[in-house]
């Protein structure tokens, strides 16, 4: 029996090379492709995957959307009785790989992803058989951050630092507290694209001390954000890498945080913060 694949470039970015590529390869080794072409819509490629019978659907996906596509494509294969396997490649960050399993997608190839491992699935999946070990990727063990929380520069007059900056900046510090756990006071100055600039002086930190009595006031450490702080802090640990906290512990603005040893980052000092991220509005 000759396997059929459907292969679609659902969304509206324009560049079909890499689904052009797979379909070649699929071609090569025998199989019969459906090519729906750029830009076709999920009710279209769920309607094509039927009419023509196929045995497994594969989406390129760059536009980052490949959450809310391989959703709306398994509710539109559900209300027409279709259990036709998904694979997904493109630009997908590896944290989503889990994500987009949960939703039913098959199988989750990077752009990195050997052309006869997409193959060798494809023909696993059209035949009822295991998926060979490489389709099963797992999430990256590394942090997947959402974006730079903070850059925090460590100082001895906290007050003085803020008047100088806010005149510097020609805006008004955004929040302040004394931050009890960590024994320091924090301020943070606000930026659109939501990063921030905290500063941050010891009262009762002795390691903030010392590293103002050798430094003076200077850039102290950089700030990730993440969700599930403690799984990325587990995962990191399992490898080897070296961390100052196991598991997050209270920060200021109510956030958790940890930090990773300088030897983990090049010398450099590195905060996770588990901060969740706002619904776009």
């Amino acid at each position: 029996m000759t396997i059929r694949v459907l292969v679609a470039k659902p969304g509206l970015d324009g560049h079909d090379r890499g689904a052009r590529v797979i379909a070649a390869a699929l071609r090569d080794a025998g199989m019969e492709v459906v090519y729906t072409g750029l830009r076709a819509s999920v009710p279209a490629i769920a309607a094509a995957a039927v009419q023509e019978d196929v045995d497994v659907i594969g989406l390129s996906i760059l536009s980052g959307a490949h959450e809310s596509i391989c959703k709306r494509l398994r509710e539109e294969l559900k209300s027409r009785q279709a259990d036709i396997p998904v694979v997904v490649g493109g630009i997908i960050p590896s944290a989503d790989y889990d994500k987009l399993r949960e939703i039913g997608v098959a199988a989750v190839f990077g752009p990195e992803s050997p052309l006869n491992a997409v193959v060798e699935t494809v023909k696993a999946l059209a035949n009822g058989e295991p998926l060979p070990e490489h389709s099963r990727e797992k999430a990256s063990a590394g942090i997947p951050a959402t974006r730079l929380d903070h850059t925090a520069i460590c100082v001895k007059d906290i007050k003085a630092t803020i008047a100088l900056i806010e005149d510097i900046l020609g805006q008004k510090v955004a929040h302040e507290e004394y931050v009890d756990a960590q024994k320091v006071d924090a301020a943070f100055f606000d930026f659109p694209n939501g990063a921030s600039l905290e500063l941050v002086a010891p009262r009762g930190n002795a390691g903030l001390e010392k590293f103002i009595e050798k430094r003076g006031d200077a850039l102290h450490h950089l700030a990730l954000r993440v969700a599930n702080i403690d799984e990325v802090l587990q995962r990191l640990e399992a490898r080897g890498v070296p961390l100052i906290d196991k598991k997050g512990r209270p920060g200021a603005r109510g956030h958790r945080v940890a930090f990773l040893h300088p030897k983990a980052f090049g010398g450099t000092l590195l905060e996770l913060v588990e901060a969740h991220e706002e619904p776009s509005k």
